[in-house]
């Protein structure tokens, strides 16, 4: 059904939002896999009116740890009618015992990691990323060891990087175990942590890449610092197996999905979580949530939000819900059992992760925002698909995800309100290339050789537009072929920018030279 209110309000809210960080930034809403709820007590139910079937009772969760073998842990959140069977020999695998603070001020851990050399050389060091000291996040690495070994670790750029050198170098296809037990305190307040991903805001627990995590090899290790705005993660497609300890009154939503739940006496609960293949693992919590959820086919989305936000959440509920229908036809099927859309203090517009949709709860009950609410929502949505399940290198190649975000989201509400809805979309994003004085910057180039404004308005605005330009040349069927090709060819995979342009070229049967020439290239 179209709704021709819908332009105006879009257009002046993408306009509102286009900025610097503060308190109205949009950021590339900066994550994939599956996400599950995990509450330790019932959650508390809210009268809900949605248009789909929705569940507001807690779903039981089993009391005991179940016997599983690792490949049945990973394999736990996929969906049994999702992508084609998925080959995970020699993906990275993490097992994470977590432990988080009575008073959730700080988390200790140890990270038990199998690492499969797949590249085609030896690798005298293996190095992981220590994201949250990119923020002075205060994350120390207390004791490292390799084929349970002790090993002097290093750190070749400041501390947000750390090397573990082998006895012997590790031969393509041998693989080799790293554990490392780490500590970190959680930031709390505003403004902390890579738009308050990592941190503790109003009583919601965001712990964004909290973990050691191995960096990617490529022509070599990618250990580059990333530019202040935009994504962080870069990384393989992994396979974890995680034990989490909380608080048991915490109302939990995490990555993967739930296997076991034990009640301890000293007032925690310890939760395993499982799944994979998946970009990241990511937790949220808080005292506070409540929580509606909705079907989807076989798919359960859930939806958590505060009090007094509970239009604001059965809206996000409805609005993943619809994107996760349109985009599955669009692109291709949805891998993981549940999606989950979270209310947290993100100072981004909304942040992506395997399964799990970080929204800013400014947006939740400002009616000035709504249509931009629901925009960062459909945009989320859209990452686990290129993202998650196509990755990227997001520090040098961010184009190749957020505009295409930016084009499903595009898709969205073409499907959902015609082209009343699609040119809607459209204005808002020359709208904010128009912050740039439509300045004709590539879209093709890293984060960091943007200005933060540039960032938004360039890849942000102009990427989608040439987006939209390459479909007016493909046609729709073609476009559409382009798309779920790339997203079948290229899953669990890293793309690259040069295997986007040679499989739009065998689609369009033609060279696409000057649309390249003109839109992405330096």
């Amino acid at each position: 059904m179209m709704r021709t209110t819908r332009l105006l309000p879009l257009l002046f809210c993408l306009i509102l939002l286009t900025g610097c960080a503060g308190g109205s930034l949009l950021v590339p809403w900066p994550p994939l896999p599956t996400s599950v709820i995990l509450s330790p007590t019932p959650r508390p139910t809210v009268e809900a009116s949605t248009s789909l079937s929705t569940r507001l009772t807690a779903t039981p969760l089993p009391t005991s740890e179940p016997a599983l073998d690792a490949q049945a842990v990973y394999a736990a959140a996929l969906r049994p009618g999702g992508l084609a069977p998925v080959n995970t020999a020699g993906m990275t695998e993490y097992r994470l015992n977590v432990n988080v603070a009575p008073d959730l001020s700080n988390i200790t851990g140890q990270a038990d990691i199998l690492y499969t050399n797949r590249e085609s050389v030896p690798l005298a060091t293996i190095y992981l990323h220590l994201y949250p000291n990119l923020w002075d996040g205060g994350m120390t690495v207390t004791e490292a060891q390799v084929n349970g070994k002790a090993v002097s670790a290093t750190y070749p750029s400041g501390d947000d990087v750390i090397g573990l050198p082998l006895a012997a170098p590790l031969a393509p296809g041998e693989s080799v175990e790293l554990e490392l037990r780490f500590d970190l305190p959680v930031p709390s307040g505003e403004g902390v942590g890579n738009y308050g991903e990592f941190a503790l805001q109003d009583g919601v627990l965001a712990l964004a890449h909290f973990y050691p995590t191995v960096a990617v090899y490529d022509t070599g290790w990618r250990l580059e610092t990333p530019a202040p705005h935009g994504d962080v993660i870069f990384q393989d497609a992994s396979l974890y197996d995680v034990t989490l300890t909380v608080p048991a009154d915490l109302t939990v939503a995490a990555t993967g999905e739930t296997l076991g739940k034990t009640v301890n006496a000293d007032g925690s609960a310890t939760w395993r979580l499982g799944g994979g293949p998946m970009r990241d693992f990511n937790v949220v919590a808080s005292r506070a949530y409540l929580s509606a959820s909705t079907q989807v086919g076989d798919m359960t989305v859930n939806s958590y939000f505060l009090p007094g936000d509970e239009e604001g959440g059965r809206k996000a509920l409805d609005w993943a819900a619809k994107a996760l229908t349109i985009y599955q036809k669009e692109f291709g099927a949805y891998p993981y059992r549940e999606l989950d859309v979270v209310e947290t203090g993100t100072t981004a517009g909304g942040i992506e992760y395997p399964g799990l949709v970080a929204v800013a709860s400014r947006l939740y009950s400002d009616p000035a925002r709504q249509t931009f609410f629901e925009s960062a929502t459909a945009h989320e949505v859209a990452h686990q698909w290129w993202y998650n399940v196509v990755g990227n290198d997001q520090v040098n190649h961010p184009w190749l995800d957020e505009a295409l975000a930016q084009y499903a989201t595009y898709r969205y509400f073409q499907d959902a309100d015609g082209d009343v809805g699609g040119q809607g979309f459209i204005d808002s994003l020359n709208a904010r290339w128009a912050a740039v004085d439509r300045e004709k910057k590539p879209i093709g180039l890293p984060a960091g050789d943007y200005t933060a404004k540039e960032y938004g308005a360039i890849v942000y605005g102009r990427g989608p537009l040439f987006f939209i330009a390459l479909r007016d040349r493909l046609g729709d069927e073609k476009m559409t072929e382009l798309l779920r090709r790339y997203y079948a060819e290229q899953a669990w995979d890293i793309a690259t920018p040069e295997e986007f342009r040679a499989l739009a070229e065998d689609v369009a049967g033609i060279s696409l030279a000057d649309l390249w020439a003109e839109w992405v290239e330096p």
